[in-house]
């Protein structure tokens, strides 16, 4: 059987604009669709500043370790309890000439919450700042020094 064909799509003129319009909503939503959407959290405003400023400034501190299973080690020893920890961290804060940093080394998956019961405990030892350290570390086990 045959059919007629009576349909001659390109027979007229070529119309850019239709096809314009459609690239232009597709790269419209494929540039800002990450946009559109706020994520949801906490806004934070950082103060405004210059130069950036290391971390580790010479001082004496003390270096508290987490793993991925958020044990705690301290001095190269495991810390069964947060209240050994806490009393260790007074014993080396509370000697003349103590360090007042804790440089807190913690595994990339440790919660936050974690991160804050650790903080708060070393508040209560007197330490007065605590730097969270990030994976480099120097050849004898310091914290490396961030540059500008």
């Amino acid at each position: 059987m045959k059919f007629t064909r009576t349909l001659k799509p390109l027979k007229g003129q070529f119309e850019l604009a239709p096809y314009l319009c459609v690239v232009f909503v597709l790269l419209f939503f494929m540039l800002f669709g990450g946009y559109l959407v706020l994520p949801v959290g906490t806004r934070l405003e950082l103060p405004a500043g210059g130069t950036r400023i290391g971390t580790w400034t010479g001082d004496p501190f003390l270096v508290v370790a987490v793993d991925a299973g958020e044990q705690c080690y301290f001095e190269n020893q495991i810390v069964p309890d947060l209240g050994v920890l806490k009393a260790r961290l007074s014993a080396r804060a509370g000697a003349p000439k103590g360090p007042r940093k804790l440089y807190l080394q913690a595994d990339r998956s440790v919660r936050y919450e974690r991160l804050q019961e650790l903080a708060g405990l070393a508040r209560e030892a007197g330490l007065s700042e605590i730097v969270l350290g990030g994976s480099g570390s120097g050849s004898n086990g310091s914290p490396t020094p961030t540059t500008p």
